[in-house]
């Protein structure tokens, strides 16, 4: 039987923290910006994290 692939798009969007946590980067940062406010960009600077539930669906999707 061959070895289960893990979900490529989940794989190039989240990384895992070394506490487990997974982290995200925002939406809405590649262009188009001068429709944007300066606070959201700024903002959309840094990264997020995802809660405790939608975390182990994507440590799923990734360690497979």
């Amino acid at each position: 039987m061959p070895k289960m692939k893990s979900k490529r798009g989940a794989v190039k969007r989240f990384k895992f923290t070394a506490s487990g946590k997974v982290k995200k980067w925002n939406q809405n940062t590649s262009h188009l910006s001068h429709n944007k406010t300066h606070k959201m960009i700024r903002h959309n600077r840094k990264a997020r994290y995802l809660n405790s539930r939608e975390g182990r669906k994507m440590k799923a999707l990734i360690s497979k």
